[in-house]
This record gives C-alpha cells, sequence and structure tokens, in this order.
C-alpha cells in the first residue's frame, strides 16, 4: 500500500522485533545503536485479542496493558534419608508459608491505580524420590501492576524472611519485566480518527488489560498506541495450541496502519 502510493514526507518504519514474549525483544532494539537512526515520533501496534467480535478493536486512552515482573525463587538447604527427615534442611515449609504470603500481596480487583496481582505459576520441592527428603526447592511468581513501581521489593522481603526463619538460602532472579504500555493521548486520538475514516468498529471494551506487552518500551520515546483487534468472540484463546491466525483480519489490520500513517504524513 504504502510502497504503491508513497506517503508526501517521512518515513514509515514497519518494525519486526524478536523475543515478544519475554522482556528482551523490544529494549534490545531500542537500546541497538542502529534504532536511533530510525527512531519514530509515532509508534502504533495492533494485537489480536481473543473473545472480541471479529475485526472489533478495542483501545483507550492511558493505560492498556499492566506492567509485570518474574520472580524466580530458589531456594537451598541439605538432603537426608527420607528416613532420617530430622537430618534434612528441608525448604517444604518455608515454601508452604511463603505461597499464601506471595498470593495476598496483590488480589486482583479493578483495574486503577491500587491494582496487585500475584500469581503463582510453578513451584517445585525436591526431586522425584522416595528415598531423599529435600533440600532444594522454587516458586516462580509473576506480579501484575498498572505502572513500573512493582512489588518486588516485598516479595523478595518474605523470601529472604523464610529462608532465614528455615535456616535455607535463597536466591533471587528477577525474569520477564515488562513495562507498562500506556496510549499517549494524542496517538489514540490519531488512531480513533484513522478508524472513523476508513469505518472501522472501536471502542473502550475489555480495556485496559492486566496481560503484558513489550510494545510499552517503544512508548517511552515516541507518542504511542496499542490497539487489540478481534478475530471473533469464539475463537480459540491466545496461547492456547489450538490458536490459529485468521488471515481474514490481516486487510483490517493494514487498513488501518495504512491510514494511520497517511493522516500524519499525507500522501505524495
Amino acid at each position: 500500500m504504502i510502497s504503491r502510493r508513497p506517503v508526501a514526507r517521512g518515513r514509515v518504519v514497519l518494525m519486526f522485533q524478536p523475543a515478544e514474549e519475554d522482556d528482551s525483544g523490544a529494549k534490545a532494539v531500542v537500546a541497538d545503536p542502529a534504532y536511533q537512526e530510525i527512531q519514530a515520533y509515532w509508534a502504533f501496534a495492533i494485537h489480536i485479542e481473543s473473545g472480541r467480535p471479529f475485526g472489533y478493536v478495542s483501545t483507550c486512552a492511558g493505560l492498556i496493558n499492566c506492567a509485570s515482573c518474574g520472580l524466580r525463587l530458589s531456594f537451598m538447604g541439605k538432603t537426608a534419608h527420607a528416613a532420617d527427615p530430622e537430618d534434612d534442611v528441608s525448604p517444604l515449609l518455608a515454601i508452604a508459608e511463603l505461597i499464601p504470603k506471595l498470593d495476598a500481596l496483590g488480589q486482583g480487583g479493578s483495574l486503577d491505580d491500587d491494582f496487585r496481582l500475584v500469581t503463582i505459576t510453578y513451584v517445585k520441592i525436591g526431586e522425584p524420590s522416595f528415598g531423599v527428603a529435600p533440600s532444594e526447592g522454587e516458586i516462580f511468581a509473576t506480579s501484575r501492576t498498572t505502572d513500573d513501581a512493582g512489588m518486588e521489593t516485598a516479595a523478595r522481603s518474605l523470601a529472604i524472611t523464610a529462608a532465614e526463619r528455615f535456616g535455607l538460602s535463597v536466591d533471587i532472579e528477577v525474569c520477564d519485566s515488562f513495562a507498562a504500555s500506556i496510549n499517549d493521548p494524542d496517538a489514540y486520538d490519531m488512531a480513533t480518527k484513522a478508524m472513523d475514516a476508513i469505518d472501522a468498529v472501536y471502542c473502550d471494551e475489555g480495556v485496559p488489560m492486566r496481560a503484558s506487552e513489550d510494545f510499552g518500551v517503544f512508548g517511552w520515546n515516541a507518542k504511542a498506541a496499542m490497539l487489540c483487534l478481534g478475530p471473533g468472540e469464539n475463537y480459540a484463546a491466545l496461547h492456547n495450541p489450538d490458536y490459529d491466525f485468521p488471515d481474514d483480519l490481516i486487510p483490517i489490520g493494514s487498513a488501518i496502519f495504512e491510514r494511520i500513517a497517511r493522516s500524519i504524513l499525507g500522501t505524495a
């Protein structure tokens, strides 16, 4: 579309980034010196969101995707024969005590400034053996907030306290740290005017979202907006093995992008 009918001024950059599902992709792109040569004043993204009618766009000004951070809490003690558990330094009680305390840090609720959610995603204690009392254990926990402040400090404190209480050592690793995605008001207005121009259907239903998205990093130095495009209300959920991208959405998404580009840059 743009190649056949060039814009009047400036340029349009199509960004294909690596590692979109963890926290490394967008950050690596922005940190690359080559990015400075193409750094944009505006940035727009479309994400498919199941549960919405086909071709229906959900978006809003302000927060669109929560910030999130993964914590890997690894506890180390000492093994013993299962017949002599009193000689063991086990992480079992520490982890059992810690799980509800982590969960209590964030119970979800409305996506306002006080929103906090902690989800325990993985727990492991010991090895698959009947003869050895465990010495190691770990918890994966994901925290979500509406800003980038996070809850790492509180979670760290709980983990360290639990380790000390039961004579364990603990290693704490921060993983998959996503910044909040914030729709700039000017970028949001530009996107909605473009959708009005091509009669695309949109509103703010279902947004902002608890889910995170590393597109927020591009909004640090550009006016950015994320649009959520529906594949159909009964379409397979994201991160589901039977999900198959609906190709019929491509003309809708590309038309929105083109209209936004021409609204900003005109047509030659």
